[in-house]
């Protein structure tokens, strides 16, 4: 029995240094190699009461933003409804958090989504819609890394890639579906301190080992007989790409979508397939691109091995071909996410379904994906996702749905900015 423990903590220890590393559902893109490593498998939604951290702080009425929506409301209302959909799913109000000192549960963010439902419908101009989430709404705003309220937006989106269900000469590299043999452990059954932490590994005789690295399942052949491939691509590029995301469509050679839906990962340590390019000298930082990559892989491919294996991180899937091509993929919330209104928080300061507001100087990306420079934006999105490496009070990634300028918008955005959580003004006692 000790020995089992010890290699529960063990693993418990390397499954905590190595938890960054997924994309959907968060952190920084695969092409800027000055980040922090990408998140690569959504996180569950903490159980735990949440840390013990300064997470943010009230806003007085007279420091408050003005509330203007830069984009299209029929997408807010969506999101909206989506988060009313998750709250009407809800058991239990759930744990209350910390929010400036005032304690907040779901049925707190469930009025507060209603109200915001009620405002919508009413198709306010952008002036009343300014003046009743003042009149409604108190406003908390995160309060970064260093307590200035200043937060890094990431952004992450659903790549369309070119595949086939069969192998074939043009595809020819496979993704593969969970393995029969991964076990996941909950570290919180065994002790407190742990809650909302997981490993994953492999039964080796008696003992729990980590699980194959990325080289031995695509290059070293060990995925044999554990795992059935679900589908084969023409590059390891795209894998690589459908890896970090961690979801994505799949265009197939008879023109049909399916999706490829996050299944499990490995949980070994992630690294973007570019900045290993840049670690082995393959290309320099400056002026680095996917394409740049793509064509350096396509001319080079004795190096394909040592590139790519320096990501040991793997990720499984299980494809979906009868949901909405055209639908978000799943957030940790348990509903789509919504392009250009879902964010992913740390769960363990923000809860699920939390109505907030960003200001962020962004991208300007048209709908061919071409960079127009850059805007200042201001917009209502909603906590619906979590991701690996989006934790602490300064980190929040923002989901740019599919398609061209998407894409383009995801690898560029890593900048500055606010949020701000909005929940509706307690009612206060009449006076005699």
């Amino acid at each position: 029995m000790r020995k089992v423990t010890f290699v529960i903590f063990a693993l418990a220890l390397a499954g905590c240094s190595t938890a960054p590393g997924r994309k959907t559902a968060g952190g920084p893109c695969p092409a800027c190699p000055q980040c922090a490593p990408c998140p690569c498998a959504p996180a569950a939604v903490s159980t735990a009461a949440p840390a013990a951290v300064t997470a943010m702080f009230a806003v007085p009425a007279d420091s408050a933003p003005v509330f203007t929506d830069m984009d299209d409301a029929a997408s807010l209302l969506k999101a909206a409804l989506l988060n009313r959909s998750y709250f009407r799913g809800l058991a239990a109000p759930g744990p209350a958090y910390d929010f400036g000192g005032r304690k907040v549960n779901s049925a707190d963010l469930d009025a507060a989504n209603e109200e915001f439902i009620r405002i919508l419908q009413s198709s306010p101009t952008a002036q009343d819609l300014d003046r009743q989430v003042k009149a409604r709404f108190e406003l908390y705003q995160m309060a970064g890394r260093d307590s200035t309220g200043t937060v890094v937006f990431s952004s992450y989106y659903e790549p369309t890639l070119e595949a086939s269900l069969k192998k074939t000469k043009k595809y020819r590299f496979p993704i593969y579906e969970k393995p029969k043999d991964l076990v996941t452990i909950n570290l919180g059954d065994f002790n407190e301190k742990f809650k909302g932490e997981k490993l994953t590994g492999r039964l080796q005789g008696d003992q729990l080992v980590p699980y194959l690295t990325r080289e031995e399942i695509d290059f070293d052949g060990k995925m044999k007989k554990k795992a059935k491939p679900i589908a084969w691509f023409a590059n390891r590029a795209d894998i690589m790409d459908l890896h970090t995301e961690g979801s994505g469509r799949l265009a197939l050679p008879d023109g049909r979508i399916v999706k490829a839906k996050f299944a499990a990962t490995n949980s070994h340590k992630f690294k973007g397939w570019l900045t290993a390019m840049i670690e082995v000298g393959a290309l320099p930082r400056e002026g680095i691109s996917h394409e740049k990559g793509l064509q350096y892989l396509e001319e080079h491919p004795e190096q394909a091995r040592d590139i790519i294996s320096r990501n040991r991180r793997y990720v499984f899937f299980s494809l979906d071909k009868d949901s909405d091509p055209d639908e978000g993929p799943d957030g940790t919330y348990g509903r789509p996410l919504t392009g250009w209104r879902s964010v992913a928080m740390d769960n363990t300061l923000v809860p699920m379904g939390t109505l907030a507001f960003m200001n962020v100087n962004m991208p300007d990306v048209d709908a061919g994906g071409n960079l127009l420079g850059r805007r200042d934006d201001g917009r209502f999105v909603f906590c619906q996702d979590t991701g690996g490496a989006i934790k602490g009070p300064g980190r929040v990634d923002f989901f740019a749905g599919a398609g061209k300028k998407a894409r383009t918008f995801a690898f560029k955005l890593w900048d500055p900015g606010r949020i701000y959580l909005l929940v509706l003004k307690q009612k206060t006692a009449a006076v005699n």
